[in-house]
């Protein structure tokens, strides 16, 4: 079974699965209690959190994240006294209730989406951010040619002339 952080205040085992996202104390009490867990950080993983100020859509309760934030963090280092043998891996989750179509799913999702990719599948020592927002601004035509709707962030260097 997964439960939301909040579960660990209940009289779990080790086989329960606890999703971290924003109670430091929640992560640390099911840890103890022999739990495993998935990290959903609110304000680096939720989709539906707006890039900026000027965002179409999304909220900004737990934080703006630009694509650089959504890429920056390391899942265990987190919440202090989590390490990486208590982590399963991540989940960036798109809560949907103020959005309505594919293109705001779309401009939520990208480009944040293959970077929480990158972040499940690699060790933090392996990614850099200067590294990866050149390739990811080679992923612009692809958008585009796609016709996927995605945040067009100044942090990155947006490809223009398509090279696939």
């Amino acid at each position: 079974m997964i439960g939301w952080e909040e579960i660990a205040q209940a009289e779990i085992n080790g086989e329960v699965v606890v999703q971290f996202w924003n109670s430091p104390q929640h992560a640390l009490t099911a840890v103890d209690k022999g739990s495993k867990l998935i990290m959903s950080p609110a304000h680096k993983a939720y989709l539906d959190m707006s890039y900026d100020s000027t965002s179409k859509f999304g909220l900004h309760w737990a934080a703006y994240i630009d694509v650089d934030s959504a890429y920056q963090w390391d899942p265990a280092t987190i919440v202090n006294g989590i390490s990486k043998e208590n982590i399963l891996g991540i989940e960036a989750p798109l809560w949907s209730e103020t959005i309505s179509t594919m293109d705001e799913i779309e401009y939520l999702l990208f480009p944040r989406l293959p970077g929480y990719a990158e972040i499940g599948w690699s060790k933090t020592e392996n990614r850099n951010w200067e590294e990866y927002k050149v390739r990811l601004g080679k992923q612009g035509p692809r958008f585009k040619a796609l016709g996927i709707n995605f945040y067009e962030s100044k942090k990155v260097p947006w490809e223009k002339n398509p090279k696939f």
